[in-house]
């Protein structure tokens, strides 16, 4: 893979692709000397005459020699020679990650084995990565493939993919592209992943991957990961299968704590703060993630291909959340204990028909796909508790927080929980929650290029090609929950049976028959936390200080639920769990439509020089069903009001040129550079008709849909100089600057009165509340460009140079500094007077919408990686290290609640053993010093940055054996 094959003294070349095989097309006869170089290999010169029919041409490299000691071409290194070598050759900038590599470090899926390449940072959930950042823009910024074949995304409302729905074992490796060309999809601001898998290979291959896996913090080995490839050849080798699968099942439970602050004021401006609640949560997670692909490929006569492709992953999680807190007289003096049981599934299917043949002189590369993700979360249950202060007969204070008189904190949490007095009994049931949602995602897509390779002179040649796409998506969201206020004893003693009668509750024999009897006896009707509780209740010791208690039964909640979700009462009019339909406006249903045509011109000049221009047009045309409110909703205890469907369409044409170039001014020197036009398209909840307004006084809220939103569209300037050679491997750095132009927010800011900024943005939608002040959430176009720039430095070598044991060392590192400007809405305080005569100034606050600059929200400033490995016969190791500085998550309006996450170092082992050569064995330690991730809330009124919370994952450990046949 990425070997170059050159006619010496004339422009013509190539490079060979992942199977290592290469077209080179437009030669006129004669006789010419043929130029071979990969490298860590040596480079091969060969006589060759061209007649007018095909001529082939095979050719083996022989390992490179260095200092008189033949290289040792070890699976790292390998794996490293084939991402260099791929990178060099590009006519684009990318960054590669190689099958080897993938296999040799201990990443759990796709999203960690990116994060290990320059100018990729990662969100995490649940201990892993499962997000993307490229460049500091996110990931909704930036397309992500499968054989060049999109996938859907799988966020709720946003165009992001969780690749950790992908296991990585099953990839033959990763493409970053920093640069698009106008053959690729426009909107990748940020730059686009392919994932890649291989044809079939020549020879069969057989491997079954087998891992028994340990939690630290759970100390449980109640894991496992499977996965298995096999591939081969068939009919003397026109065609073949691949088949690949996995299944995986990891414990991802956590240990969290949390703390909230009651700002001072002084003169209308924050002075000072108190910690004004703590909580501890435990997550006892499980993760399951399974997948299946086949690949079906088949060599045409033509000296071309045709694949059928299909995958599959499904990922499910199931966790519960025992979640308590510890409030200050700062807050509140309600204790609240909430427990909740989720269940959460996504399924992607990605599946394509490509080909690849030649006729006439030109080269069609076709494809028909089809690709769907379906997140769904059929149950989610959660209840909450409340233990209010009281007293006993003699006046002394039996439940809640006792505080001595004064107590205040701003930095030690840990002190609160010895003033908690724990009465479970007197914890009585606050409210009861059941939700559900689905998503759903279809996109259907054909495609076709055209390309015809040309020569001009011996000095001159190149490749013309057009092509077009089009795509059609189709997306939905549902959205259901159900609430019941059991502090107002809600709890109803009758059940609706499924054939509508209605009969009195009976819990004899349940779990609840204590329950029961209290209410057959008093009559009480709210439950308390200790009808949950096993005689002994379990409690959880939080990072070694804390002591989380009581962990209630899961199964109890689950049969509470099941015993009184049709609760009613006896007349029939009162359902204990009522409809909260203000989720119905979320829903949304949306027909996207993008088609896109190009043509490019790619001129080599000699071999020094290539040129690239062509321009690129996309148009998208979306119909968008959503629903609205007409009057403001709202009501005790459950909202309620009309919601209607309403339907909006949105058009748009972009144009984007493109031009690159390559300079090859040594041989071991590339300088590429490119100037090109990207777009960006909202998040698909933005561009709705959505308008509801809740709430009523202070609790005022208005959400609107801007259905005129517009596509961002950014200039992108690149600049790439690579140095390779076999001593020093490959170094290479690179500059790049976006100005990003209609750049989309989110505006969310309250204390608004009588505002034009509706007006402004062009919206229809008016505020409803008069001179009533009430928080608004908007998307909107800045009027003023965004601009993102920064530097990647990236080094991989082979260290066969150092003398005795050490030439066995494989090194690679990279680094990324990156810097924002956004332009955003805010909220700004000011202060007016009222003078009374014989009375002092009395202030008024207003709030009032200017505009800020700021920083990109996700966007840490310093990302980078470093490996190092070290093989020896059938031994190797690799120890590597992932870190990532601070970044803001989102901007308040206001700027007194900014939350941060925090940054974030990891070390990880992998070592392999073979024993034989078909059996090796694997062990890999993640979070090898115990590291704990973290968030903090910046105020930039007065300048704070707090910490929030921190949540530990713990150490995890795999063991295996993999068996090659």
């Amino acid at each position: 893979m990425g070997a170059n094959v050159f006619l010496v003294g004339t422009s013509l070349g190539c490079s060979t692709d992942r199977e290592g095989t290469y077209r080179m097309a437009a030669v006129p006869p004669g006789t010419y000397v043929v130029r071979i170089s990969y490298i860590g290999y040596k480079t091969k010169l060969m006589d060759l005459r061209v007649a007018n029919s095909d001529t082939l041409l095979s050719v083996a490299l022989a390992p490179d020699v260095l200092e008189g000691q033949e290289v040792i071409v070890t699976a790292q290194l390998r794996g490293q020679i084939a991402a260099i070598n791929q990178q060099v050759t590009a006519n684009t900038i990318v960054n590669v990650v190689s099958e080897e590599k993938i296999q040799q470090l201990p990443d759990v899926n796709a999203a960690e084995a990116i994060g290990r390449l320059p100018g990729v940072s990662l969100l995490r959930s649940g201990g892993e990565a499962n997000k993307i950042i490229l460049r500091g823009m996110s990931d909704a910024f930036t397309v992500v493939t499968i054989d060049g074949v999109r996938v859907p995304p799988t966020d709720v409302d946003s165009r992001g993919f969780d690749l950790s729905t992908l296991s990585q074992g099953s990839l033959a490796g990763i493409e970053l592209y920093k640069a698009l060309t106008p053959d690729k999809d426009a909107d990748a601001i940020a730059g686009s992943v392919n994932l890649v898998t291989r044809k079939a290979p020549s020879e069969r291959v057989l491997r079954v991957d087998s891992k028994g896996d340990y939690n630290a913090l759970m100390n449980s080995a109640n894991q496992y990961d499977f996965s298995l490839r096999y591939g081969e050849r068939f009919l003397d080798d026109i065609a073949g299968v691949q088949i690949t699968g996995n299944l995986e099942k990891r414990i991802r439970s956590s240990e969290e704590d949390n703390i909230n602050y009651a700002t001072l004021y002084t003169n209308g401006a924050p002075s000072n703060y108190n910690i004004s609640d703590f909580s501890l949560q435990f997550n006892d997670e499980f993760r399951k993630r399974n997948g299946v692909s086949l690949l079906l490929d088949y060599d045409t006569p033509d000296s071309g291909s045709i694949r059928f492709n299909n995958s599959f992953s499904k990922t499910s999680r199931d966790y519960a959340t025992f979640t308590r807190n510890f409030p200050t007289p700062d807050g509140n003096d309600r204790e609240f204990y909430q427990f909740e049981d989720r269940q959460q599934n996504l399924d992607t299917y990605n599946g394509s028909l490509h080909g690849s043949n030649n006729a006439l002189g030109l080269t069609a590369d076709w494809n028909l796909s089809f690709a769907q993700s379906l997140g769904e979360m059929p149950y989610d249950y959660y209840i909450d508790f409340v233990e209010s202060p009281s007293l006993d007969a003699n006046g002394q204070q039996t439940s809640g927080m006792k505080y001595p008189n004064g107590f205040h904190t701003q930095n030690d949490p840990g002190s609160l929980l010895q003033y908690a007095l724990n009465n479970f009994q007197a914890a009585s049931m606050d409210s009861g929650i059941f939700r559900s949602e689905r998503n759903l995602d279809k996109e259907k897509t054909a495609s076709l290029d055209l390309s015809k390779k040309y020569t001009i002179q011996d000095w001159a040649s190149g490749e013309l090609k057009v092509g077009g796409k089009y795509r059609t998506k189709d997306r939905s969201k549902v959205e259901s929950r159900l609430f019941t206020p059991y502090y107002l004893t809600y709890w109803q003693p009758d059940v609706r049976l499924p054939d509508g009668s209605i009969v009195p509750k009976d819990f004899h024999g349940t779990w609840f028959d204590p329950f029961f009897e209290r209410y057959l006896s008093t009559g009480n009707r709210i439950p308390a936390a200790s009808d949950f509780l096993d005689p002994l209740p379990p409690s959880r010791d939080l990072f070694d200080q804390y002591n989380l208690k009581p962990l209630i039964d899961v199964n109890a909640m689950k049969l509470w639920y099941d015993l009184n979700k049709n609760g009613v009462s006896a007349d029939g009019r009162t359902p204990e769990y009522s409809v909260d339909n203000t989720v119905d406006a979320n829903y949304y249903d949306i027909v996207e439509r993008v088609g896109g045509t190009y043509a490019m011109n790619t001129l080599n000049l000699s071999d020094a020089m290539t040129l690239m221009a062509g321009v690129r047009v996309e148009s998208e045309r979306n119909d968008y069903t959503s629903r609205f409110a007409p009057q403001s909703l709202g009501g005790f205890p459950t909202p309620t009001g009309s919601i209607k469907d309403t339907n909006s369409t949105y058009s748009e044409i972009v144009w984007l040129p493109n031009y690159q170039l390559i300079l090859r001014p040594f041989d071991f020197m590339n300088v590429r550079a490119a100037a090109y036009r990207a777009l960006a398209r909202p998040d698909f909840n933005m561009r709705l008709e959505t308008y509801v307004a809740t709430g009523g006084g202070a609790s005022n809220a208005l959400t609107v849909g801007n259905d005129h939103l517009r596509a961002a569209k950014a200039w992108n300037y690149e600049v790439n100089t690579s140095f390779f050679e076999k001593t020093i491997g490959l170094f290479s750095v690179s500059a790049f600057y976006k100005e990003i132009k209609d750049m989309f927010h989110v505006f969310n800011g309250g204390g608004l009165t009588n505002n034009s900024l509706l007006d402004s943005l062009g919206v229809h939608w008016k505020e409803p509340f008069g001179s009533s002040s009430y928080s608004l959430i908007v998307p909107y176009n800045s009027n003023l460009p965004t601009k993102v720039w920064g530097f990647e430095v990236e080094h991989q070598a082979n260290l066969g140079f150092l003398p005795g044991i050490f030439h066995n060392l494989v090194l690679s590192y990279n680094f990324s500094i990156t810097r924002s400007q956004t332009h955003l809405l805010a909220t700004q305080t000011v202060t007016t007077y009222i003078m009374i005569p014989g009375f002092p100034p009395l202030p008024q606050y207003q709030n009032i919408i200017v505009d800020t600059k700021q920083k990109l929200e996700g966007q840490p400033e310093f990302y980078g990686n470093a490996a190092i490995g070290y093989d020896v016969d059938g031994f190797s190791i690799r120890v590597s290290v992932f870190h990532q500085s601070q970044f803001i998550q989102s901007y308040s309006a206001d700027g007194l609640n900014d939350p941060v996450t925090n940054a974030f170092t990891r070390w990880d082992l992998s070592v392999k053993q073979e024993i034989a050569d078909f059996i090796s064995v694997l062990v890999s330690i993640n979070n090898l010093t115990n590291t704990d991730e973290g968030t903090a809330t910046i105020n930039r009124v007065a300048n704070w940055n707090l910490p929030t919370s921190r949540t530990r994952y713990g150490t995890t450990g795999d063991v295996g054996v993999r068996l090659t046949f």
